[in-house]
């Protein structure tokens, strides 16, 4: 209590979730995923840069069994008020929130998107301007403040060094953990402590985000894991990256000839590989796309570097010249997966 925490992760590995999830124990007085303490039902301040409150917040909230009664999900007051708030500039409106909610925990999320313009957050002696604000708040109210940052795309394995920005931004926190993928399951994730500095050291967890059709999602914990921050990040780096797993799923799917652009994306949806990975893969390898006409019908084909389109790909008809004259000028396209196509006729 009184100090400050941070998160550190990549995206979509449930941060936000996570941090929701603690706000729904405090509230409602129940244990926390380790088990080992429970508190009297407190509450919680969530102040959130980029999910909305009432189609994302609130319903995953009340699906994590909060007590909306004692979870105060802060936006701005007025129309004309700037959102979101920027520290150190903004720090009496926190302080004003804290004493209007009385909350114990408060959610920073994203840290970066709440630090003034002119905070340099590679600069040490800036960040920790920044920063000291923010400790003095969270000791005056007695509440762990808890930040959630980015780690570098590039970098050292070692925890410490890897969240975005200058190493002030752990040195001014008490506590901080990472999220990374188990390493024997991609479909879960663990939670790591990277540092601390108040008590001793605390045991890693895995957790796994599940949702149903039409429902917020939700946080299953499951139990300890071996793993420590250092072990997720060397082995995080030792893993494929999505982007060479699409270039191999594309170089063995278009090795027998070219295929449609709805033949690539049906495969690769069955290959667990996202449109926008794929569109990255496509430039790394330098697959060429090519329009032709069949049956009347624009039809988009994928091709390997040296692979060439037969005659087989196309109508056969005097009616293609007149076709093909249509495509050179830039016929538009209403067919999916398509745009880029277009862009590069």
């Amino acid at each position: 209590m009184g100090k400050l925490v941070i998160l550190d992760g990549n995206p979509d590995l449930g941060k936000s979730l996570l941090a929701l999830d603690w706000c729904a124990r405090l509230s409602t007085g129940r244990p926390f995923p380790d088990s080992s303490w429970r508190a009297e039902p407190a509450s919680a301040l969530v102040l959130s840069a980029e999910d909305a409150p009432q189609d994302t917040i609130v319903p995953r909230l009340e699906r994590l069994g909060a007590d909306m009664s004692r979870v105060f999900v802060w936006q701005s007051e007025r129309e004309d008020e700037e959102w979101p708030w920027r520290f150190p500039r903004d720090v009496g409106r926190l302080d004003a929130a804290l004493s209007q909610t009385g909350a114990r925990l408060v959610i920073l999320d994203p840290l970066m998107a709440f630090l003034d313009e002119n905070v340099l957050y590679t600069s040490d002696h800036s960040v920790r301007r920044a920063l000291g604000p923010l400790i003095q708040v969270a000791q005056k109210h007695q509440c762990a403040m808890l930040m959630h940052r980015h780690l570098r795309k590039h970098g050292s394995s070692q925890a410490i060094f890897r969240g975005l920005g200058s190493i002030a931004f752990l040195a001014a926190c008490r506590f901080s953990m990472l999220v990374e993928r188990d390493p024997q399951d991609s479909s879960r994730c663990v939670l790591a402590q990277v540092r601390h500095s108040l008590t001793g050291a605390q045991p890693s967890l895995v957790y796994q985000i599940t949702s149903k059709d039409g429902e917020a999602p939700t946080v299953t914990w499951l139990g300890r894991s071996s793993y420590s921050a250092n072990d997720l990040l060397v082995l995080a780096g030792q893993r494929p990256k999505p982007r060479d797993q699409a270039a191999d799923f594309l170089e063995h799917f278009l090795a027998a000839g070219p295929r449609t652009s709805q033949e690539v994306w049906k495969a690769a949806k069955k290959a667990g590989v996202s449109w926008r990975t794929l569109e990255r893969a496509k430039k790394g390898i330098d697959i060429r796309c090519r329009r032709e006409y069949r049956h009347g019908q624009p039809v988009s084909y994928w091709l390997l570097d040296g692979q060439e389109l037969g005659p087989e790909h196309y109508d056969g008809h005097e009616i293609d010249s007149v076709l093909r004259e249509l495509r050179r000028r830039g016929v538009p396209s209403t067919r999916p997966l398509d745009e880029e196509d277009d862009k590069e006729w």
